[in-house]
């Protein structure tokens, strides 16, 4: 029995190791006729067609029946151009079955083995398409100016003609948190050649960061200090002797921001994006100016467009125009409105509760319309708001440098209605022009203080607040960017006064202010730069009481960055081009064209 149970087994141990071997010789066998197959088929006429092979319809493989079907292209025998033949043949062809049962019992369905032949006549210009690309253009990407130099030094020192120097320390970089810094550091002094008081000294830093507190939030904070000397040389005698504290009108200005973002605003139901600035400016005589603004837009984002605002500010300025005088204005303002978004169209539609001074309670309308037109690249804008501005002698100085403190410090106001039209003509060029009506309530005017000792103490200006004016303006913009190598920008402001209520004139403002700038950059290796200003004159008094408008003036600038290399560069800065000296005030005119050049040193950690 023991011999006979080892006889079995190694017959069936035989029997598996024979069958494989035999299976694959008969696959190689079938491979070999199936490639001789094909040779010979090749060698047969295109026109004829293969005729498919019988089927055996109760056992259909899905799969074998469309790998049995073959397309031929045959031309056509003709004397002229031949066409071109596709026939198709299909070895499974639809049959109608009879289904019926008789006794319960499926009939037997007919088999159709007869081959259908298609012909189809396909012209020759369809055998093949050619594939043509749109055309692709460009895009500039702007980049964070802090994000993109992270981890970079530059030191930046010039030198020109009227005794000016510059220079400039950047310091960009970017911690282990991934938080960025940029901090700013530079020094700019020139002396006019034609009044020895004609002095003006500029010293600063500017701190700009970036901090993540986690995956979408993130504080922004911009910190400024800015320290300006000059003289005012205006009238003044060049032989005069006097001591120059007698002319000093030097200003410290110092401030900080802060913003919260959120990256994941269209996530969220609502949204707050909390401001805070802050401020302090230091005039002439022991002025001084203490101001903060609490700006916090929050909103409610739903699903079907409609959002629902509800933003608040709170602005406080405290000016001591002495040691002893002090005054406070304060501004509260809410804006709740519902914004809807339906068609193309934005509506958005509020009201602005405001408090001025806590006791002066007024309630103004909010209301804004934007369309896009059908079937065009125009987008209109219309609106009625009011604007506040809690006026402060810092925003006084800058535009005017030469004003003295005020007595009584006023807000300002401007009931505005406008509307606007904005064009997107093709990829690379955009404009706009827009007309408001403009109902201002305390407009700061400036003009020259009389009566005083300018010999002396020079010439001084003043801030006189118009307790009502209406204007009428124009605004236009036009922007052409290709790629990231060239920008030209233009912006245009004209404004023309209907009623003056107090006033002869609007002293100091300008009718007409048109500025343009371009940028290029040709290559990897040059940044040219140039802008250029033209003002209508302002209008002002007469040592006599008679009323001039200063005269017009174009203002031409350019310049030019060249890298040497990937630490040193060369700059150059040219102002006034045209070498015109021209007055923004009166009797304190500008230098002339002033050419400035110097070196760049960048270097990474």
């Amino acid at each position: 029995m023991k011999h006979l149970l080892k006889y079995i087994f190694l017959l069936i141990t035989i029997c598996v190791i024979v069958t494989p071997v035999e299976a694959k010789k008969k696959q190689k066998k079938s491979q070999k006729s199936a490639i001789s197959k094909k040779k010979t088929a090749k060698k047969k006429n295109k026109t004829t067609a293969i005729k498919p092979k019988q089927v055996n319809t109760e056992k259909v493989n899905l799969k074998e029946l469309l790998n049995e079907t073959t397309v031929t292209v045959a031309p056509t025998k003709s004397d002229s151009v031949p066409e071109k033949v596709v026939t198709i043949l299909s070895a499974f062809k639809p049959q109608l079955k009879n289904v019926a049962k008789i006794g319960f019992v499926n009939a037997t369905a007919n088999v159709d083995t007869t081959a259908v032949y298609l012909n189809y006549q396909v012209p020759s210009q369809n055998l093949s398409f050619e594939y043509r690309p749109i055309s692709l253009v460009p895009r500039a990407i702007v980049h964070d100016s802090v994000v993109s130099l992270t981890n970079i030094t530059n030191l930046k020192i010039g030198f020109g003609n009227y005794s000016h120097q510059y220079a400039q320390l950047g310091i960009n970089t970017l911690d282990k948190w991934k938080n960025t810094h940029s901090i700013t550091l530079f020094d700019e002094a020139s002396t006019g050649t034609d009044h020895h008081l004609q002095i003006i000294r500029e010293i600063g830093a500017k701190y700009i960061g970036d901090q993540y507190i986690n995956k979408y939030n993130n504080i922004q904070t911009q910190l400024f200090y800015n320290h300006s000397q000059r003289y005012r040389f205006g009238l003044v005698p060049d032989a005069s002797k006097l001591p120059e504290s007698n002319y000093e009108h030097n200003f410290e200005h110092m401030g900080a921001s802060f913003a919260l973002l959120n990256t994941k605003v269209k996530q969220r139901l609502f949204n707050i994006h909390p401001i805070a600035k802050f401020e302090q400016f230091q005039g002439i005589i022991d002025a001084t100016n203490t101001w903060y603004e609490i700006n916090n837009p929050m909103y409610f984002q739903f699903k079907n467009k409609i959002k629902f605002n509800l933003d608040i500010s709170y602005s406080f300025n405290q000016y001591n125009p002495t040691g002893i005088i002090h005054q406070k204005n304060t501004i509260l303002r809410g804006d709740p409105a519902i914004s809807i978004e339906k068609w193309g169209t934005i509506i958005k539609a509020g009201a602005s509760p405001v408090w001025v001074n806590k006791d002066n309670y007024q309630f103004y309308p909010n209301v804004h319309l934007q369309k896009k037109l059908t079937d065009t690249n125009y987008l209109v804008k219309t609106g009625w708001t009011t604007l506040f501005d809690n006026t402060q002698y810092t925003s006084l100085a800058i535009q005017n440098p030469w004003v003295m403190p005020v007595a009584d410090m006023k807000i300002t106001s401007n009931e505005k209605k406008y509307i606007t039209i904005e064009v997107s003509a093709g990829k690379r060029l955009d404009y706009s022009i827009g007309v408001s009506i403009n109902e201002y309530k305390n407009l700061p005017f400036f003009n020259r203080i009389l009566g005083t000792d300018v010999n002396t103490f020079g010439l001084k200006y003043q801030a006189i607040f118009e307790k009502r004016a209406s204007t009428l303006e124009l605004d236009a913009k036009l922007r052409y960017q290709f790629s990231d190598k060239l920008l030209f920008v233009n912006t245009l402001n004209y404004k023309q006064f209907n009623l003056i209520k107090d006033n002869a004139k609007p002293w100091g403002i300008l009718p007409l202010e048109v500025n343009s700038s371009f940028n290029w950059l040709p290559n990897k290796k040059w940044i040219i730069e140039a802008s250029a200003v033209y003002w209508t004159g302002a209008a002002q008094f007469e040592s006599n009481n008679k009323a001039y408008d200063l005269k017009n003036f174009f203002v031409l600038n350019a310049g030019f960055t060249f890298k040497l290399s990937s630490a040193w560069s060369v700059w150059a800065k040219g102002e006034n081009l045209l070498d015109k000296p021209y007055e923004r005030w009166a009797y304190y005119p500008s230098l002339g064209a002033q050419i400035t050049g110097g070196i760049i040193y960048s270097f990474r950690k």
